[in-house]
């Protein structure tokens, strides 16, 4: 076998395991939506309650039914958390292993991206409380984003550590990160082999 097969060999090999490791990554932002489901729902509740109480006089004023029709809203909104947080994780080209990365963003912001999916899960109940009234126009907690769309402003209180697909994908990434620029030196190595070939054969 010579130097140029020995290193397609290897370029092969290591490719595998960079497409093994992509997959797993995949599955662990699937399953990070799925995990934070329960909390979301939870959030949005508890939330919901600390507006009515924010905007008691108005709730008084508008009554048991204002509530019901409130709380119908907040519980078909929970009911659909696992579907909320699914469409939370966004596009899987913004997942940040089918990014282009910098060995640096390995080491920083790396709950960055859980949080902003969790943030934009419990944001949902924006477009409720917005519908009813409830952001005021010095409400400094929610946000006007994306047209008539509402974000929650401040920390959600999202801990990174309840949850262990976050770790998982860290070091996963890191894994990953190694062996792309592994398959970009072996490339490059094989291209310099053809190079090299070419020069041999030229008279």
């Amino acid at each position: 076998m010579n130097a140029r097969t020995d290193v397609e060999s290897q370029l092969e090999d290591v490719e595998g395991k960079l497409a093994s490791a992509s997959s797993r990554l995949d599955q662990l932002v699937l399953d990070f939506a799925l995990s934070i489901a329960p909390d979301v729902s939870s959030w949005i509740e508890q939330a919901a309650v600390r507006k009515l109480e924010e905007n008691h006089e108005k709730v008084n004023a508008g009554g048991l039914e204002f509530v019901r029709m409130f709380k119908a809203d907040v519980t078909e909104l929970r009911a659909r958390a696992t579907a909320i947080c699914e469409e939370a994780i966004g596009k899987q080209d913004q997942w940040p292993h089918h990014r282009d990365l910098v060995e640096s963003d390995l080491y920083s912001n790396r709950t960055d991206f859980f949080g902003a999916i969790y943030k934009r899960a419990v944001s949902s109940l924006g477009d409720v409380l917005n519908k009813h009234g409830l952001i005021g126009a010095r409400d400094g907690s929610w946000q006007r984003v994306r047209g008539s769309h509402y974000e929650y402003a401040y920390h959600t209180g999202f801990d990174a550590r309840k949850y262990e697909e976050v770790e998982a994908y860290r070091l996963l990434l890191r894994e990953h990160f190694a062996l792309k620029s592994e398959v970009a030196r072996l490339v490059a190595e094989i291209q310099k082999a053809k190079a090299r070939a070419l020069w041999d054969e030229a008279p």
